[in-house]
């Protein structure tokens, strides 16, 4: 009797053994799961943080990349803006030079204008008195040639035949040869007129020098 007892207490105790294992062996296996998930989730984690630290370190050697760039080209377009700026500068000062120039050219060519106009009133006023004085001598040859031929108005010489004899007289000495041409003729005043012109159109030629 006694013998069965223990053994059937041994079998309970067994049992009760082996649930209580069985039991560990769950919780046990749970938490093996639970550590394999959060062993994935944490080498997931890791992943993506490696992943977004690449593409953040990419993004930040473009920055640097992109900051040199344009530091290279403000610096460039500094250069660039100072030449451009030494060159109006020095074309500024080649404008006010010539601006200079040109002022002194004004100022020469008002001094020459004046000169002219001067001269011109000059030669204005010779022209003047050379007119004047040519009027004069005109008025004296005419009156010159009117009173030598005028004598042959008088009796004796008008409607008269010319003779040698008359051509040869005092009062027609100053005549000159020309009026041998018409000795033989009738001295008319279409005659008289004639020798007018004449001797104009020969004192012409003379002072014209032909």
């Amino acid at each position: 009797m006694i013998t069965v007892s223990l053994t059937l207490l041994y079998l309970l105790c067994y049992t009760v053994s082996v649930e209580a294992n069985s039991k560990k062996m769950e919780v046990l296996d749970d938490i093996l799961q639970r550590l394999r998930a959060a062993n994935e989730g944490i080498a997931q984690a890791k992943a993506d943080f490696s992943n977004e630290f690449e593409v953040i370190k990419s993004k930040l050697d473009r920055f640097n990349d992109t900051s040199s760039s344009l530091g290279n080209s403000i610096r460039d377009t500094q250069i660039e803006l100072q030449a451009e700026t030494d060159q109006i500068t020095a074309m500024q000062t080649f404008l006010v030079d010539i601006l200079s120039r040109l002022n002194n050219t004004e100022q020469d060519l008002e001094g020459v204008h004046d000169d002219m106009s001067q001269s011109e009133e000059k030669l204005e006023s010779i022209k003047e008195s050379f007119n004047l004085t040519l009027s004069k001598l005109e008025s004296g040859r005419k009156e010159e040639v009117s009173s030598r031929w005028d004598v042959l108005y008088s009796e004796k010489f008008l409607n008269k035949k010319l003779t040698r004899e008359m051509t040869e007289s005092k009062e027609l000495e100053s005549t000159g040869n020309l009026l041998g041409l018409f000795v033989g003729m009738n001295i008319t005043d279409d005659v008289i007129n004639y020798l007018k012109r004449r001797h104009e159109e020969d004192m012409v030629c003379v002072q014209s020098g032909i």
